[in-house]
Parts: C-alpha cells; sequence; structure tokens
C-alpha cells in the first residue's frame, strides 16, 4: 500500500511541450492501433507497476480508445493478451483486442516512437519552444496548441531540430531553419511572394542546406556588391574613406 501511494506520488501534469513533444511524435497518429489521431500521453509501462513513472520517458502518443482498451497494462502484457485471444479466442484473454495486423506491430512502433521521443535534439527543440508557455488547463486546449505545433512544422522543408544551430545556446533555439535569425549582426526583413515562389524557394533552401532567410541573403548579396560598384562615389564618402 505505501508502494503505490509513493507511485501515486509520482503522477503529475505535464508541462505543455511535453504534450506537443509526445502528441506529434509518430506522425501525430495512435503508436497502438497506428490508426486514429493521438489524443492523450500514454504511459507505456503503467503508473501503478513499478518501472511506472509520469515522465517524459514512459510516455507515448495514443487514443482515447486504446488507452482504455490498454487499461493498467504494459505494452508488452497486452500485446501477450492480445496474441492469446486471437490464439484461444474463446477463453476470454483481452475484451477489446486491436486486429492481428496492428498488434503484431506494436512492439516495432513502441520502440520507434520512444527513439523519437527521446532524440536530444527533438526534445530540447520542443522545450525551447514550448518551455516557458502556460499549460492550459482544459485537455481540448492543449490539443489545439498541438494541432498549431503541428501546422508549424508542416511548413518546413524538413524538421527544424535536424538543422544546424548558427551558435550555442542554453536557453534559446538557435537552428537555422527555425530561428536563424538570433544569428549575430543580423536582421529579418520580410520578403513578398506569391504562394508558388514561396514554395520554390523553400525547396531550394533545403536543396541547399539553408534557412530561407540565409539563402535570400545569399541571393541579395551579389546584387548589393554590383549596385555599391556601379553607383557614383560621393566626395563626402570619397573624403571619408580617405581619412580612415
Amino acid at each position: 500500500m505505501a508502494k503505490q501511494e509513493a507511485l501515486s506520488r509520482d503522477r503529475g501534469n505535464q508541462p505543455l511541450w511535453v504534450w506537443i513533444m509526445v502528441l506529434t511524435a509518430h506522425d501525430g497518429r495512435c503508436v497502438y492501433c497506428d490508426e486514429r489521431q493521438s489524443e492523450t500521453l500514454e504511459h507505456e509501462a503503467p503508473i501503478a507497476s513499478e518501472s511506472g513513472r509520469d515522465i517524459w520517458w514512459n510516455l507515448v502518443p495514443a487514443c482515447d480508445r486504446c488507452n482504455g482498451w490498454k487499461q493498467k497494462k504494459s505494452s508488452i502484457e497486452w500485446v501477450r493478451d492480445m496474441k492469446l485471444h486471437y490464439a484461444h479466442p474463446k477463453v476470454g484473454f483481452c475484451r477489446n483486442p486491436l486486429p492481428l495486423s496492428a498488434v503484431e506491430g506494436v512492439k516495432d512502433r513502441i520502440a520507434q516512437v520512444q527513439r523519437e521521443i527521446q532524440g536530444a535534439a527533438r526534445r530540447t527543440w520542443f522545450e525551447r519552444h514550448y518551455g516557458d508557455e502556460r499549460t492550459p488547463r482544459l485537455r481540448r486546449e492543449k490539443h489545439t496548441e498541438v494541432k498549431r505545433c503541428k501546422e508549424k512544422l508542416e511548413r518546413y522543408p524538413y524538421p527544424p531540430w535536424e538543422s544546424p544551430e548558427s551558435r550555442t545556446s542554453g536557453t534559446v533555439c538557435t537552428r537555422v531553419l527555425c530561428c536563424g535569425y538570433r544569428q549575430k549582426d543580423t536582421s529579418v526583413e520580410w520578403v513578398t511572394l506569391p504562394k508558388a515562389d514561396r514554395e520554390d524557394l523553400e525547396r531550394m533552401a533545403y536543396a541547399k542546406g539553408l534557412w530561407i532567410g540565409d539563402l535570400l541573403g545569399a541571393l541579395v548579396r551579389p546584387a548589393l556588391e554590383e549596385w555599391r560598384q556601379s553607383r557614383p562615389v560621393d566626395d563626402g564618402e570619397a573624403v571619408g574613406e580617405q581619412a580612415c
């Protein structure tokens, strides 16, 4: 009883960045049925067990249906019971089994999702971008923030945490694909482009491995240099240059 109380105290409300980090994994699908959209943070090792903890490395994305069907079993136990159900349907090992094709892939999907969630660069990206934001009280509000993040990530040609960092920082994101504006001695300018040109610009930046801002800077610099070389030299500027 004391052990169970200790495990219960380990349960807590996860911050918003953990909700977003977990529910965007596996392309936003439930890791169990691999069909429905993920809706909740599911404890792969249940809190009731000795190994279960309410912490990010024990969480996987799941739909509410699978979360309810799995109950207090570990994923290994649930898969075992579902396989026994299909082998001996009259015994009743499992009340709500998933299709056998889905059951066969659960182990591999969980391993893949755990590698994704535990990736340091990905985890740091979510914490840097959403760690300071208030965690909504209602779950539907959390889902709204998850949806916004998914839409944001879809605009990038590849995951922003895979792009290089412009500098080392222990507090903010400096990945060039999403936060390249944090480079030293730089400023952000707006560029007006039709949608088709914008999409091609993203593809071009992806092909060159550049943040869009860096690509635009590289394209603009030759024109700037040509303009500098071609413009008439002002007398005041010439005197100033000689003085330097």
